[in-house]
């Protein structure tokens, strides 16, 4: 590994990636591309500011944002943030031009945490945005030559869930390549302490895992139901060597919660369901792919409740796609002043009003499980980009859960 920054001789910290639940949210980095401030003077359509600018307003006081932006565009994006009147700190990352190519900031580096305030980032090879962000901070940057996109693993307290297209697309591909599948587990492994779980599932459970649709009961079912009711185990090595994933990126259909049901990590595994239009073969097939993802999940020791996920047209493009609930971005620790913990959740009844039920669904579910749900608005925007709030910040630092 290649280390730069302020600590360049201190040793590595402790390998622990920051997790998607637990403490407050202390930094978030989000990364706004130069296209999207001439997108805002055109008055056309695509408006993405809007609801960057909505998680933004939304986030309290004590939580800093670290804004990239490109350098030619500094002046545009403070003028923009001042407009906001957020109550969180903003701070300007500038970055060469050009630098940005899209907000997925979630899919650009990792961040791994030692005390409660010292970290490092883990990047790939050449990766711009990541030594701008260490560089700002002055904390250390380890290059590497294969990292995982951010966006298809999810950390919890005691388990990494890691999409199955990352065994052979990523390591596998890598120079020099992985040479078997256990080698490439092994550099996954490698970058925290957590256990590594596997999200897929196999070709042949497909016809066999036609489930109801349970959107708020939780599936919990042991290995020999699943086995009675066709659906063979589906353990971690088959899906190393034979699984397959649906969908580009875990973190788009699967939420971790932070919480415990039978003394096992609870998830929330989005649900395909129609918008108010007759099913069809692209909904039927991503349920079913879903279904028997789900049902691995729980082999594997999860408990999952379900979320509707509806598909519909995108504004823009006119593509059936899926609206990104399980994108999402949760505490599990009670802020002063408040009741509950925080979940900010991706809304797109405001731009499309058919789907305003499935707004409200969401948000009670979310409720249910005992959270403060901060709807933020306007995510129909990105609704043809495959991406939403989890895909568009990363958290830089948590702190700790006081027990």
């Amino acid at each position: 590994m290649v280390e730069s920054g302020s600590r360049a001789g201190k040793a590595p910290l402790s390998s622990e990636l920051v997790q998607d639940c637990g403490g407050f949210i202390r930094q978030i980095a989000l990364s706004i591309p130069e296209a999207f401030f001439d997108e805002a003077s055109t008055g056309g359509w695509f408006r993405p500011l809007v609801p960057i600018g909505n998680l933004i307003v939304s986030l309290p006081s004590d939580i800093e944002v670290l804004l990239l932006v490109d350098d030619a565009v500094l002046p545009k994006a403070k003028a923009w943030a001042h407009g906001l009147q957020a109550r969180c700190r903003i701070a300007f990352v500038p970055v060469p031009a050009g630098s940005i190519g899209s907000p997925w900031i979630q899919d650009a580096f990792l961040v791994r945490t030692g005390e409660e305030t010292d970290f490092e980032i883990l990047s790939s090879e050449g990766s711009g945005l990541a030594a701008c962000i260490a560089g700002f901070l002055q904390v250390p940057l380890y290059s590497l030559p294969v990292l995982p996109p951010g966006g298809n693993q999810l950390v919890g307290q005691d388990f990494r869930l890691i999409g199955r297209s990352e065994i052979r697309s990523r390591y596998q591909g890598a120079s020099p390549p992985a040479t078997t599948v256990a080698g490439a587990v092994k550099a996954l492994e490698e970058l925290d302490r957590r256990p590594v779980s596997i999200f897929g599932y196999r070709a042949e459970d497909l016809l066999q895992a036609q489930r109801p649709s349970v959107p708020r009961k939780i599936l919990r079912t042991d290995a020999a139901e699943i086995e009675g009711g066709g659906i063979r185990s589906t353990g971690s090595e088959s899906l190393l060597h034979g699984g397959h994933q649906f969908g580009f990126h875990v973190d788009q259909f699967v939420s971790v919660t932070g919480l415990k049901r039978n003394d096992r990590p609870l998830l929330l595994v989005g649900d395909p369901t129609t918008a108010g239009e007759p099913e069809t073969p692209l909904i039927e097939n991503a349920r079913r792919c879903l279904d028997a993802s789900a049902a691995a999940l729980v082999l594997r020791g999860f408990e999952v409740m379900r979320n509707p996920v509806p598909y519909a047209l995108a504004p823009d493009s006119g593509k059936r796609l899926p609206r990104l609930y399980n994108n999402l971005i949760l505490e599990n620790q009670v802020r002063s002043g408040r009741e509950r913990p925080l979940a900010w959740l991706a809304q797109f009844g405001d731009v499309e009003p058919s789907l305003q039920a499935f707004d409200r669904n969401n948000i009670e579910i979310w409720g249910a499980l005992g959270f403060e749900v901060l709807p933020v608005y306007g995510w129909s925007y990105f609704a043809s980009r495959n991406g939403a709030l989890r895909c568009i910040s990363k958290i830089l630092q948590r702190s700790k859960v006081l027990v």
